[in-house]
């Protein structure tokens, strides 16, 4: 099965070149439909692959970049201690390098390249470690994003603005997972919201409000809401925390809303919060 499908993906690049991907994947689908002919009602991930594809057409490189407050980055000058120990604290396998600002990336740098220098301190020189960064706009299409980052030797593109200011960044992984996050959330891989035996869920902060409002029936931003004013601005599950503390929480600390529901910090860091244990009382 897997054959198939890659070998359907395989005349998707080859289709001309002057046509949006998306476009070439949807006439392929019209025009081949033997190429799905092989997909059981039962091949889940199949059908959720295809599935996928179609489904990112809205979808830019602003809806998945990472923001620019995250973006693990670090100065050129740097020393050999200091890198290692952003890659140690953050687990990535490349890192922007910039100059002054964050705006003036200089390149990336793979953590691999540092091997040799572990034992040979006065070798080292970051400049011979730059690869060099591509930068694609917000509004790019995932395909067309898909296209461009796997041209790159980092397998990483910079989001700019209108400016030419660093507005995020996005992987190759990150554009993979658009696509088959789907089969990995049938398949119960990383879940965003776990429900426990109790009823209480475990939940991404990054959650919409809206999502947890529905799987608890319960309101939880409107009984935030002042008199004459308007609902708070916040649309996630870590965005109410903060809005309940009035302040940058700590893993152990919790919450109690209005509601009488308790909000349980899991896991967190010095910027933000990365999940919560919610707990509604009995009735």
């Amino acid at each position: 099965m897997l054959s198939k499908i890659r070998s359907y993906f395989s005349k998707l690049f080859k289709k001309e070149e002057n046509l949006p991907l998306i476009d070439r994947l949807e006439d392929l689908i019209e025009s081949d439909s033997s190429a799905c002919e092989g997909i059981k009602a039962d091949d889940s991930s199949e059908l959720a692959l295809v599935s996928n594809v179609l489904g990112i057409r809205d979808l830019t490189a602003e809806d998945i970049m990472v923001p620019r407050a995250e973006i693990a980055a670090a100065r050129v000058d740097t020393s050999l201690e200091g890198f290692i120990e952003i890659f140690s604290q953050n687990n990535f396998s490349q890192i922007p390098i910039y100059k002054d600002t964050l705006d003036n990336v200089v390149g990336i740098v793979r953590v691999r390249d540092f091997l040799p220098y572990i034992k040979d301190h006065e070798s080292f020189n970051i400049e011979s470690l730059l690869k060099e960064a591509i930068y694609v706009v917000p509004s790019m299409q995932l395909l067309e994003l898909l296209v461009e980052i796997r041209k790159s030797v980092n397998h990483m593109a910079l989001v700019v603005d209108e400016f030419g200011g660093i507005d995020g960044l996005v992987t190759l992984h990150d554009v993979a997972s658009e696509i088959v996050g789907e089969i990995q959330q049938n398949q119960r891989i990383f879940p965003q919201i776990i429900t426990k035996q109790d009823g209480s869920l475990v939940v991404d902060a990054r959650i919409p409000i809206n999502e947890c409002e529905e799987l608890l029936k319960i309101e939880l931003l409107r009984p935030l809401q002042k008199d004459n004013e308007e609902e708070p601005d916040v649309e996630t599950i870590g965005g109410l925390t903060m809005l309940l503390a009035g302040r940058m929480l700590t893993r152990g600390e919790t919450l109690i809303h209005p509601s009488g529901v308790e909000i349980d910090i899991v896991e967190a860091d010095p910027r933000k919060v990365k999940r919560v244990l919610i707990r509604v009382p009995k009735q």
